[in-house]
């Protein structure tokens, strides 16, 4: 091969490293020229990771894309099978990968209940595997796996779980995700701090979670030191009873940087009660107050600390007038918090809370104001919403996919809202794509700045 169809190859390889894992992208790619195949069937990396579905094409080129792969190079492979249509699924699917169980790095798979998952029920070795992501469908009842990796990294399993815990909660494990995986318990989470020492993240949400029968000396397991010494983001969905014992048993001396309780069917005074008496303990005074809906709140201090409190429920919930009373009386929130966080949706409690204990901080609060959709704003009150010492108002959109605000909505909550008389307010449009006049924009400088009275002024992000 000439000099100058090698430095071609060359840079063709590296850009075909960073295509879409698709295989039938991959396919595409190698037909567009005889050149580009030839290079493509001679990198065994770029087939060593793939993505795929239950399409026809893609389960006839599964054998030849792992053929493909070579003999050495490690394998990523993420596969999503359909839950509502079962039949578009063939049993056999991963029957190929079988095999090239010893290359396997990643396994990332989203399967219905009825499947062959031989691969993963005949206590296969993993010995390279280092993320493993399991989803299967809510109360598949899907028969256990069986399996060893003893070089795990990465654990995920949704409505799924292992014969035996042992072989997947290993040593190695920095990252751990448990939602609703069958027979995970608060059993379960003492066998992780003592097995899994490197684990900085964990996740463990027992779905059927509305009652506890541990008694108070059980909870002692936590006590024991050192406790996930690596440990800075704890997350649980448990019994109210052992969520707040596992807390205060098991980090009374230990402040983590971030922890979310989530539990089921709360009420006002046991959210209040989980809240001060097992998450916030430990922490500095709060800077940030984030309640955008009625089922979660979120906290940090000044040194950056995250304490949220999730309720799954449909008759009990979060009400912005007593978590903000409840915080200024008994933690001064009012007069250290810096930001604060809402949902126009709820604009009226907010008022009536804000006048019982009025942020006053003076060196510049920060208002962020979530528009989930476009009529949002129409929920506003006629009524003013007083914030001393306010600096700014953001507004903020906390789904990627989420209908376009308008220009007119910001006005609506702008109208809402009074303005210190000592300083003009910036306004910040966000990472929101709006409606304006002519359609959709990004930017909308222009339509705010025309808008605007001269109370407000638009930040230098939106211009």
């Amino acid at each position: 091969m000439p000099s100058v169809d090698r430095l071609v190859a060359d840079l063709l390889r590296d850009i075909m490293l960073q295509l879409p894992s698709s295989i039938q992208q991959k396919f595409d790619f190698v037909q567009v020229s005889r050149f580009w195949r030839g290079v493509a069937l001679d990198s065994p990396l770029f087939w060593s990771s793939f993505s795929g579905d239950v399409s026809t094409m893609t389960s006839h080129r599964l054998p030849l894309v792992l053929e493909r792969s070579g003999s050495e190079t490690m394998l990523h492979i993420e596969f999503w099978f359909p839950w509502h249509d079962m039949a578009l699924v063939p049993v056999d699917a991963l029957k190929p990968l079988v095999q090239y169980a010893a290359r396997i790095e990643s396994l990332d798979l989203t399967f219905p209940s009825v499947f062959d998952v031989a691969l993963l029920q005949s206590h296969m070795d993993f010995p390279a595997l280092r993320t493993l992501r399991l989803k299967a469908p809510e109360y598949s009842g899907f028969p256990p796996l069986a399996l060893n990796a003893p070089q795990l990294r990465t654990l995920d399993f949704e409505n799924i779980g292992p014969a035996d815990w042992s072989t997947v909660l290993v040593a190695t494990l920095d990252n751990i995700r448990l939602y609703n995986a069958a027979d995970a318990s608060v059993e379960t989470l003492s066998y992780i701090f003592n097995r899994c020492p490197r684990a900085w993240r964990i996740v463990l949400y027992v779905w059927d979670s509305y009652y506890s029968d541990h008694t108070a000396d059980y909870f002692e397991v936590f006590a024991r030191r050192p406790l996930a010494p690596a440990l800075q983001e704890l997350e649980l969905r448990l019994a109210d009873e052992d969520l707040t014992r596992v807390l205060n048993t098991g980090f009374s001396d230990i402040v983590l940087p971030t922890v979310t309780a989530s539990i089921y069917n709360g009420h006002r005074d046991n959210n209040l009660d989980i809240l001060t008496g097992a998450l916030l303990p430990g922490l500095g005074p709060l800077v940030v107050f984030q309640l955008l809906g009625p089922d979660q709140i979120e906290l940090r201090d000044e040194a950056g600390r995250i304490r949220r409190l999730e309720c799954w429920n449909d008759d009990s919930s979060f009400d912005g007038l007593d978590v903000w009373k409840y915080l200024s009386r008994n933690y001064a929130l009012h007069k250290t918090v810096r930001e604060i966080r809402i949902s126009a949706a709820y604009w009226e409690r907010y008022i009536d809370a804000f006048e019982l204990y009025p942020p006053q901080r003076d060196d510049g609060i920060t208002l962020g104001v979530e528009l989930v959709e476009r009529t949002s704003a129409d929920r506003t009150s006629p009524r003013k919403m007083r914030l001393p010492g306010l600096a700014r108002v953001e507004f903020i959109r906390t789904m990627p996919d989420s209908t376009p605000a308008s220009v007119e909505g910001i006005l609506r909550v702008l109208e809402s809202v009074e303005p210190p008389t000592a300083r003009k307010v910036e306004v910040c449009a966000g990472n929101n794509t709006f409606y304006a006049p002519g359609g959709i924009t990004e930017g909308v400088f222009d339509a705010l700045k025309n808008a605007l009275s001269n109370q407000w002024v638009v930040c230098s992000h939106c211009a």
